[in-house]
C-alpha cells in the first residue's frame, strides 16, 4: 500500500531489514520468500547485514530490487561506533519507514539506533529461543542479553515472534498482555514441493548407493544444531543396519569437529557431507527417508516445515516448539536426556514403518505454513504500523493476533 508523503505523492513503503548475513539459513530463506511475495509498487525492501561478506541470496535479492548495504559489526568498542555511525547515515539516507530487525542478541542496539534516527516503525523479531543447561544461554543470561532485552522492549514500536516461545524469549513472559507483540508463524515456499523429480537421479547425485535407508539432517554446524549427538545416534543405527547412511546438509565452524568424530565412531563411509545446498526440497522427497533433528534449541524451524511438506517422518527432540507441526502425528519429539541407543531404537523404528504424508502439502498450502500467508501478515502488520494504527486486537490461540479488517491504504 502507497505511502502518501508530505508533498501529496505517494510512494513504497520503505523496509530496512538487518539481518546477520543473507546465507542459506532459515531466516534467510524465509526473507526471501517473503520479499518475492510482496508487492513491488507497494513495498521496497532493502537489506544491512553486519557479518563480512555479501551471502548467497544477496544477488537474487538485487534482482527482486533490493539494495544491499553490509556493514560489519565487530567485538571491539572501535568497531561498534562505526557501525553505529554508519548505521544512523544508512538510515538518515534511505528514509525508512520501517526498521525490521531480525534475531535475538543485537535487536535491542539495532532499534535503539533507529530511534535516534526516528525511523517511525521498528520491529524486533525473535527468531530463536534459550533454554537453560543449553551452552548459549549465558549469551542472554548475561548482563548485556538483559541489556538487550530492555532495549528492545523500550525502543521497539512492533514485536514479532516466530512461535510464542521465541516470542517469550525476547519480549518477556507476559508478552500477549501487550498489543504491540504478535506471532508470525514463518512459512516456506511450496513450489519446489510439487514439481516431478526422479528419485534414483537425486540419489546417486547426491552418492547414495540404491537400497540405503537414508537419515537426514539439514543445519548449520554449530552447538545449537547438536551434530555430535546425531552421530551418536547415527552409529548406533549404522550397528545394527548396516545400509544406513547419515546425510548431512549444511556447513559451518564445527564441520572439522564432526568429521573427526565420524571416524572415531567408525562411521566416515556411511556418512555424507552435501555442504551448504540449493536443493534441500529434492533431497527431503527422494534422498531422506526419516529426518532427524536433535537441536538443544530452535525457533520455528522452516527446515522441519520442509520436512513436512515433503511427508517425511520426523524424529525431533522435545525443546523444539510443538507450534512447527502441521498435524499432531507429523512429528515424534523425544528428549534428548533419553540417549542415542533410545534414539537409534527411534530412527529404526521409523524406517520399518515407511508412513509419508503426500496429504500435508495440501494442508500447508493453506496454513500459515505457506509463505504466502507470512507476506500477507506483514502487509498487515506494515500497513497499519506505518499508518500509526495500535490495534488492541483479541489474541489468537496460537499467538496470532486477529487481523486488521477493512483496507488501511487509505489511512496512510
Amino acid at each position: 500500500m502507497p505511502f502518501a508523503n508530505s508533498a501529496g505523492s505517494s510512494r513504497p513503503i520503505r523496509v530496512l531489514h538487518v539481518v546477520g548475513s543473507l546465507n542459506r539459513g532459515g531466516i534467510e530463506t524465509w526473507l526471501r520468500g517473503v520479499v518475492g511475495c510482496l508487492p513491488r509498487d507497494r513495498y521496497k525492501s532493502d537489506f544491512c547485514t553486519y557479518r563480512f561478506g555479501r551471502g548467497a541470496y544477496a544477488a537474487e535479492l538485487e534482482q527482486l530490487g533490493c539494495e544491499i548495504h553490509n556493514i560489519p559489526l565487530g567485538s571491539t568498542p572501535v568497531s561498534v561506533f562505526r557501525f553505529a555511525k554508519r548505521f544512523r547515515r544508512l538510515l538518515r539516507e534511505g528514509r525508512y519507514d520501517v526498521v525490521h530487525c531480525h534475531g535475538l542478541l543485537l535487536v535491542g542496539f539495532i532499534l535503539f539506533l533507529s530511534r535516534a534516527e526516528n525511523t517511525p516503525v521498528r520491529i524486533g523479531h525473535a527468531h530463536n529461543i534459550y533454554r537453560k543447561g543449553a551452552d548459549v544461554t549465558s549469551l542472554v543470561n548475561r548482563p548485556a542479553g538483559a541489556l538487550n532485552r530492555s532495549l528492545t522492549r523500550v525502543f521497539s514500536t512492533h514485536g514479532i515472534g516466530c512461535s510464542t516461545e521465541s516470542a517469550e524469549t525476547l519480549f518477556g513472559k507476559r508478552w500477549w498482555r501487550n498489543p504491540k507483540y504478535q506471532v508470525i508463524h514463518c512459512g516456506i515456499d511450496l513450489t519446489p514441493f510439487e514439481v516431478s523429480l526422479n528419485a534414483d537421479l537425486v540419489r546417486s547425485q547426491f552418492g547414495i548407493e540404491p537400497g540405503a535407508n537414508v537419515m537426514g539432517h539439514v543445519g548449520s554446524f554449530t552447538v545449537a544444531k547438536n551434530h555430535r549427538f546425531l552421530i551418536e545416534v547415527a552409529a548406533n543405527v549404522i550397528r545394527q543396519r548396516e545400509n544406513t547412511v547419515l546425510l548431512l546438509v549444511g556447513d559451518g565452524i564445527l564441520r572439522p569437529s564432526i568429521e573427526k568424530a565420524c571416524a572415531e565412531f567408525g562411521i566416515s563411509q556411511r556418512v555424507i557431507f552435501a555442504g551448504v545446498s540449493s536443493r534441500v526440497p529434492e533431497l527431503m522427497r527422494c534422498a531422506i527417508d526419516v529426518f532427524v533433528m536433535p537441536s538443544l534449541h530452535e525457533g520455528l524451524p522452516l527446515v522441519l516445515l520442509e520436512a513436512q511438506a515433503a511427508g517425511l517422518p520426523c524424529l525431533v527432540s522435545d525443546v523444539v516448539p510443538r507450534e512447527v507441526m502441521v498435524s499432531e502425528d507429523t512429528i515424534r519429539f523425544l528428549p534428548l536426556d533419553s540417549g542415542s541407543e533410545c534414539w537409534g531404537s527411534a530412527v529404526l523404528s521409523l524406517l520399518d514403518k515407511p508412513n509419508r504424508r503426500p496429504d500435508l502439502l495440501a494442508r500447508m498450502a493453506t496454513s500459515d505454513y505457506n509463505v504466502v500467508a507470512s507476506a500477507r501478515h506483514l502487509e498487515d502488520l506494515y500497513g497499519a504500523a506505518v499508518a500509526g494504527i495500535v490495534r488492541n486486537a483479541p489474541m489468537l490461540p496460537d499467538g496470532r493476533r486477529e487481523p486488521a479488517t477493512g483496507d488501511v491504504s487509505g489511512k496512510i
